[in-house]
């Protein structure tokens, strides 16, 4: 008969007994009668059950189920899906070589070949012009001292410091470019004409530079008037017209002869390439 110490506390008329773990370790619960004989309150042992374990083919492709602080969770495992379509071997085709490119012509652009440039005679004419404007002024101080000392009895040179001498000058200095500009390569007898031009352009200028220089705008009208009859008929100024005229054949006479020249040349340097290029024609 077992020791009243070793009795569990336990409720009135029940005795718990742990006899073993059925079916997932459950407790098995056994009572007995409180009146019953300790021999007979001891339960005769129960043998376990068999338990039988079915085994079942494990499906790989059903997600394996893990727990993680009592939670379940999936794994889901890749597939491997097999393509059980037959290999078919693709048509071998023959294997062509490419025929080369043909080579493209290198287009290269040139440009046509050009005309000579002719040559112009301006600027030798610009040059002699001024050339011939210093021989103006000495030819026509010449004339004017010869005037002068004829009218007076002796010799004559204060004009020399007087402005009024210095304007037909100018105006041969002038009229000498311009026309020896526009008339470039042309003959003498433009020249001939032109230095009749250049002549009166040097006269009238003359003349109504000189009253401007001695207040004819302060003048009456009648005064103004017979101060210009009086520049008209001044030897002063017929002998700077005709002084010019005279400068001006000479000049115009160098000029055209270079022009002459240049002309040749130019006509010589154009055959030249007229022939150069019907020679690479194949004419």
């Amino acid at each position: 008969m077992a020791d009243k110490t070793d009795e569990p506390n336990t409720p009135t008329g029940e005795s718990p007994v742990y006899d073993s773990l059925v079916d997932g370790g459950e407790p098995v619960v056994a009572t007995v009668d409180s009146d019953s004989d300790a021999a007979e309150a001891t339960p005769a042992p129960v043998e376990p059950e068999e338990i039988v374990v079915e085994e079942t083919e494990h499906d790989t492709t059903a997600p394996e189920t893990v727990y993680a602080d009592g939670e379940p969770v999936v794994v889901e495992e890749p597939v491997e899906v097999v393509d059980e379509t037959p290999y078919v071997a693709p048509a071998q085709t023959p294997y062509v070589v490419p025929a080369p490119a043909a080579s493209q012509p290198n287009v290269v652009y040139v440009s046509a070949p050009q005309a000579p440039v002719e040559k112009s005679n301006r600027g030798f004419g610009a040059l002699i012009s001024l050339a011939a404007t210093v021989a103006f002024m000495v030819v026509l101080a010449i004339v004017m001292v010869i005037i002068y000392s004829a009218r007076s009895g002796a010799l004559f040179v204060d004009f020399l410091g007087q402005t009024a001498f210095y304007v037909p000058a100018l105006f041969f200095l002038v009229g000498s470019v311009l026309l020896t500009l526009l008339l470039n390569r042309a003959g003498w007898w433009t020249y001939v004409i032109g230095s009749l031009v250049l002549a009166l352009f040097v006269y009238f200028g003359t003349i109504a530079t000189v009253l401007v220089i001695n207040g004819v705008v302060l003048l009456t009208p009648d005064a103004a008037a017979e101060q210009f009859r009086l520049g008209t008929i001044s030897p002063f100024t017929i002998a700077a017209a005709l002084v010019a005229r005279e400068v001006m054949l000479w000049t115009g006479a160098v000029v055209a002869s270079r022009g002459r020249k240049v002309k040749a040349r130019n006509a010589e340097a154009l055959e030249t390439f007229q022939r150069e290029q019907a020679h690479k024609r194949g004419y």
